[in-house]
């Protein structure tokens, strides 16, 4: 009797301790993981980039927009979340010069002529032939939209926070940046949908050369440009482009969005129609929701709702199984013909581009905890891209302010 009291006792103690061992674990994992992710990290692997302030601007080193657009846009956009993460003007006081020389080599600067036989030399950056067939000169509203984007938010920066010693500065990008964006504002540019609704062309010129010309664009390309737009008009006040904004996002949120009931979310096509083969990938999804969010959040444009926006962060949750191993989907929905829906990194190209929609961690504190176990896999991952330094900069930036 005296022994099965004491057995009793001895088995809750180790109840007790086993449930305190568990809860210990979680917290050092959860603890580890934001020692992985640190602004150290960050700072280590920014030194290696080629497009640290060590690597550019290199002088007589010409680059075409696609270089600019895909990857020194992600890490001038990575040094913006960097000080939103630390408070530190030292990555603002890398990307001034940096900027600067980037818009020392716009096609006006350097004589290049813009579009093949037109004469033009526009104030913006042509590709050169990057993704068209034979010779061919383009400037893509994409590209100047995603250049743009980070200089804005550095302009953005310092009205807010009042930084004294770079408002010349500022106010010399917001002008530059005023003339790439218009050159995209052109008659012949924009088709109106209805009354209310409305989309950019992909492109002027170039039909039979270029596959978007003469008809409406794709999402992710005309929301990085609209983005940069919406934060011209904030700051701006000039309110050029707020109309065409604004019937954007209800052509993309009426024509394009499908609901997905199961998880509560979103996912579109390319362009209006029902093909389930046009869905977009992970990689090019979050740029258009990049673009929204950004309007939403950072140039004050209110088409979708509080409610509406958290529908784009439960994405995340659909996209990335948190399984072991983790795996990740390759298309925002599943597509006809997939034979699986989740794959792992060697399987999925766009595997780690999950990341890199952190920023709606804004919307839901879970979020960067789901992605904690890919954000594991890239610090032990061998090497790592511009994107991989832009996804490490949003967690960091995501968690101060959700701490906040």
């Amino acid at each position: 009797m005296n022994r099965r009291k004491l057995v009793i006792p001895l088995l809750l103690l180790l109840l007790l301790f086993g449930s305190v061992a568990i809860l210990n674990k979680k917290n050092l994992d959860k603890d580890s993981e934001e020692q992985l992710i640190t602004p150290k990290l960050y700072d280590d692997l920014y030194i290696k980039s080629s497009w640290s302030i060590n690597n550019f601007p290199q002088q007589g080193k010409q680059f075409k927009g696609h270089e600019y657009a895909w990857g020194w846009s992600y890490v001038a956009n990575s040094l913006i979340e960097m000080y939103k993460a630390t408070g530190d003007e030292k990555y603002l006081g890398l990307l001034v010069p940096q900027i600067e020389y980037v818009f020392s080599q716009t096609d006006e600067k350097l004589k290049i002529e813009s579009f093949t036989n037109s004469g033009l030399y526009l104030p913006a950056w042509s590709d050169g032939g990057y993704y068209t067939k034979g010779k061919f000169n383009y400037t893509y509203p994409v590209h100047t939209g995603m250049i743009i984007i980070p200089v804005l938010r550095f302009v953005n920066i310092v009205n807010e926070d009042n930084i004294t010693k770079y408002k010349d500065t500022a106010s010399k990008f917001l002008k530059e940046s005023g003339r790439a964006l218009a050159i995209h504002n052109q008659p012949g540019m924009w088709r109106d949908t209805s009354q209310t609704e409305g989309f950019y062309y992909g492109h002027p010129y170039g039909e039979g050369v270029v596959s978007e010309a003469n008809k409406i664009g794709v999402p992710n390309r005309i929301f990085a440009y609209l983005a940069a737009c919406g934060l011209y008009d904030k700051l701006s006040g000039e309110g050029k482009y707020t109309d065409r904004i604004e019937k954007s996002l209800r052509y993309f949120k009426n024509s394009l969005v499908k609901y997905d009931k199961e998880h509560d979310s979103y996912y579109w096509s390319y362009w209006d129609n029902h093909n389930a083969q046009n869905w977009e990938d992970i990689s090019h999804a979050e740029l258009t929701t990049y673009g929204i969010y950004l309007l939403h959040e950072e140039a004050g444009f209110k088409v979708f709702s509080q409610k509406e926006m958290k529908k784009f962060k439960n994405i995340i949750f659909k996209i990335v199984d948190n399984q072991n191993p983790p795996r990740v989907r390759k298309y925002i929905h599943e597509k006809i013909g997939e034979e699986q829906f989740y794959y792992t990194p060697k399987e999925n190209d766009y595997y780690f581009s999950a990341l890199k929609w952190s920023f709606l961690g804004l919307y839901d504190e879970r979020v960067l905890d789901h992605l904690e176990p890919i954000y594991e896999g890239l610090y032990y991952k061998e090497g790592f891209s511009n994107n991989d330094l832009y996804s490490i900069a949003l967690y960091l930036s995501t968690k101060k302010h959700l701490n906040n």
